[in-house]
């Protein structure tokens, strides 16, 4: 196994269906390789696809909607939020930085993280110490039930489920987040293109002004009563 996996390392995981070599898999690794893969597969079964799979398989997939909101969240920004060659020079271990932030799952984690990195590297640069704020609100996208959000020209937009068939759609949880939107006008609004069905929000010029109207959402969407 662990010469197959320096194999995939040097000379890459190639075309799935073909047989040219690629050293992707050398950059992300793997897991990360076998997760953009599973994404993709995931799309193609909604979309081109999704007469070929059986009812019961998507029934399945629609349970695991309400739990995990479509295995993760994507995120897409205009933002300056990396780790930059200059506060990490060598390209494999800011890698291996990356994959361990993809990993970490709870705040504690998070915060043992920043504090080995400064330790090892001095000050944390701004464009990094984004990263773990984003880090935050990708968590609080997930509690919400977003598949996927961008942020780009101080706008923000996330998106519910692309599956429009999914449980989530008829959940309490969405309907609590159709009420808190309803009750704040002002600053959301519900928006569909592409038959995509997303939440905009104007005027984030900060990661924390994001935070704050997730945080906002997510304590309606939590409260019992």
């Amino acid at each position: 196994m662990n010469i197959a996996l320096q194999d995939l390392d040097i000379r890459g995981a190639g075309n799935i269906l073909g047989a040219e070599q690629s050293g992707f898999i050398a950059d992300v690794g793997f897991e990360t390789y076998n997760k953009i893969l599973n994404e993709a597969l995931r799309e193609l079964k909604e979309g081109k696809f999704d007469d070929t799979f059986s009812d019961n398989e998507q029934n399945e997939e629609d349970d695991e909607d309400l739990i995990s909101v479509d295995y993760d969240c994507q995120i897409e920004t205009d933002m300056d939020i990396l780790i930059p060659d200059y506060y990490v020079s060598s390209t494999s271990e800011r890698i291996k930085l990356y994959k361990e932030l993809d990993e970490i799952k709870d705040e504690n984690s998070l915060s043992i993280f920043k504090i080995n990195l400064e330790d090892r590297f001095g000050k944390i640069p701004k464009e990094t110490e984004r990263i773990f704020e984003l880090i935050k609100l990708k968590w609080l996208a997930i509690k919400i039930g977003f598949q996927k959000i961008v942020i780009r020209n101080n706008t923000l937009l996330a998106y519910f489920p692309s599956n429009q068939q999914s449980n989530y759609y008829s959940s309490p949880k969405f309907a609590k987040v159709l009420n808190y939107v309803q009750h704040n006008p002002q600053n959301l609004q519900i928006k569909e293109i592409n038959e995509k069905l997303s939440l905009k929000v104007l005027k984030v010029h900060k990661l924390e002004d994001i935070a704050k109207v997730l945080n906002g959402i997510l304590l309606a969407v939590e409260n019992n009563s």
